[in-house]
């Protein structure tokens, strides 16, 4: 609910509690105190002194904890300047008259806005739109996220009752809005609103199915089939289970263009597009080249029409120094292991090059594992040295590849993989970490179990791509170090993918590095933007044989890209869905989808 004029006290619960009065920030001395005003203002009720010190200091007697209660009001109010409680003899609550807004009442009132439409609440309705946008615009953060009372078990029980219902109704409409934005044709907002829709649960399959869906439509082939290979990932990494019939059901009809048409389309509402949009996307920077009016993702002119592009599938260009740089360090493996670092901005194409040399050493019989590391899990520990184990041992097809390791080894990865204690008895349960020598114990077993996984008689060293360890937990990151410092011993490849500037600032990734020069067995190839000439090869090996490749568009592409890989696979994907104008005039050209994801990142 929007005020005309600022309410002089606003409190911020939805995420990291923040109260702020005309503007300024609040700082209150206890975490009571904090605690004591969001439940008042979420309930919206006056409550006695009683059920209050009860709820906040359970351990006290009624006397001492009514002595407590007292003394955190008086702090409270303090900090308040006397204003908006109000505070009686037996009862306390908000003032009737308090000048307050709240985050939570407003994310509540948007969402109790879109029930008085006279619709089923799965329904899609335009009129929705703007309500359900400014709700999740609000939702920074699970409520009251990174607090809790230790010693008051009911209030963290209330804040966990608060938390998931306001968590469910965040799901709730935001799966609404991807249903809303769909039935419109606007699958760039509609992937944008599934993408942070998935981020809540990350085992939940219908969103995960909806995203295959909306980049299939969107022209995103290549990802749609890569976030059904997360959801495989995902869900036995977290529950050792296979994806729902559904789901693969969808990938196979996408893996063979059989993709199932998008519901029919809603005339536009009234409101202008701009204001329908995640928050996330309206504040995106332009490029230098672009317009105000460019911002727009619908169609830059009707005279937009189709590029005619032979397929979906792009060649690497403008990489035959890396790659040679690449094959010259795997080649220079002789009885000790290399590194090697792909460094380079976002969007730079580190993963593919990365990828393309695997491909190249797997046909020459090199066994090839590899992992992703998240940006949503770097509080995940060992989260992308699980979901390598876990690949690996699919490869090979059992577990019973490990039996010929020595049984402590197994003992320790167990740790990670509980499933080896269980299909192998005779592996014992491993000491406590906090145990004397138990973490090297712990690292070597690891060590020693990705050596195992990356051998076989006979063949050429082999390779295991960590990708995009800026995003990797300190605990990866330790075990990494520990690796590169052994990794001399050893004929295996490491190859590592991550962003240069992001690895110059994190002291972790800083070690990393460090160990790894101070190997002498590193080799750091650093990726730098496409030319113009790489930007014609590109455009010219997409094209349909016979197509004539004016100079005016490779000029215009490589001004709009600037030479930048994935900008400008956004903008050749764009002009073959006939979303941008191919001709050599002025029209405005409109931001793809993934370049203002990639531009708001920055930001």
């Amino acid at each position: 609910m929007e005020e005309t004029n600022m309410p002089r006290l606003a409190l911020h619960l939805l995420g990291s509690p923040r109260i702020e009065c005309d503007g300024t920030p609040i700082e209150i001395d206890t975490r009571k105190a904090v605690a004591l005003i969001a439940y008042l203002v979420v309930t919206g009720q006056r409550h006695g002194r009683d059920i209050l010190a009860t709820l906040l200091w359970p351990e006290y007697d009624q006397p001492h904890a009514r002595g407590a209660l007292r003394r955190t009001l008086s702090t409270l109010n303090k900090a308040l300047a006397g204003e908006s409680l109000d505070i009686g003899r037996e009862t306390v609550g908000m003032a009737a008259d308090a000048n307050l807004w709240v985050d939570v009442n407003d994310f509540n009132h948007y969402l109790g806005e879109c029930r008085t439409h006279g619709h089923q609440a799965g329904e899609v309705c335009t009129a929705c739109l703007l309500p359900l946008s400014r709700a999740v615009t609000l939702y920074h953060d699970d409520f009251l996220a990174g607090f809790s009372l230790r010693d008051s078990p009911s209030f963290d029980d209330w804040q966990f009752l608060q938390a998931d219902i306001l968590r469910r109704e965040l799901a709730s409409a935001l799966e609404r809005l991807v249903q809303c934005h769909t039935a419109l044709g606007e699958f760039d907002i509609a992937i944008t609103y599934a993408r942070r829709w998935l981020s809540l649960d990350r085992l939940h399959e219908p969103a995960h199915r909806q995203l295959m869906l909306l980049y299939a439509w969107h022209g995103l082939r290549t990802a749609s089939l890569h976030q059904y290979r997360e959801c495989v990932q995902v869900l036995d990494q977290e529950l050792g289970v296979a994806p729902l019939e559904a789901t693969t059901r969808l990938y196979r009809e996408i893996k063979e263009n059989r993709v199932p048409p998008p519901p029919e389309k809603l005339p536009k509402p009234a409101l202008a597009r701009e204001d329908r949009k995640p928050y996330s996307e309206t504040t995106a920077m332009p490029s230098r080249n672009s317009s105000p009016s460019s911002l727009s993702s619908s169609s830059s002119s009707s005279s937009a029409t189709k590029i005619p592009v032979a397929n979906a599938e792009y060649p690497l260009v403008g990489r035959s120094a890396e790659q040679s740089a690449l094959f010259e360090a795997y080649s220079s493996i002789n009885g000790g292991g290399r590194i090697i670092i792909l460094e380079g901005e976002a969007g730079i194409g580190k993963t593919r090059l990365a990828e393309e040399f695997l491909d190249s050493v797997q046909e020459r019989g090199a066994v090839v594992l590899a992992t992703r590391c998240y940006e949503g899990e770097t509080h995940l520990a060992y989260g992308p040295v699980i979901a390598l184990l876990r690949s690996a041992i699919a490869q090979k097809g059992d577990l019973n590849q490990l039996d010929e390791l020595p049984v402590a080894w197994r003992s320790e990865v167990s740790r990670l993989l509980p499933e080896i204690a269980i299909q192998q008895p005779e592996v014992p349960v491993p000491p406590p970490l906090d145990s004397p020598g138990a973490q090297s114990r712990f690292f070597e077993g690891l060590y020693q179990v990705l050596l195992s996984l990356c051998r076989r008689p006979g063949s050429t060293p082999g390779v295991i791509l960590f990708d995009d360890v800026h995003w990797a937990d300190s605990a990866s990151l330790e075990l990494l170090s520990y690796i590169v410092r052994r990794l001399r011993e050893q004929p295996i490849c490491l190859v590592f993918t991550w962003r240069g500037k992001q690895a110059m600032r994190d002291a972790r990734l800083h070690q990393v590095l460090n160990e790894a020069q101070r190997s002498g067995k590193v080799t750091i190839i650093t990726l730098t933007r496409l030319d113009q000439a790489s930007v014609r090869e590109l455009v010219r090996s997409v094209l349909v044989n016979g197509t004539e490749l004016t100079a005016g568009l490779v000029d215009r592409l490589y001004g709009e890209t600037e030479g930048l890989p994935f900008f400008l696979l956004e903008y050749l994907n764009a002009m073959a869905k006939g979303q941008l104008a191919t001709g050599d005039g002025d029209v405005d050209w409109s931001l793809p989808g993934g370049v203002r994801d990639l531009l708001q990142s920055r930001l």
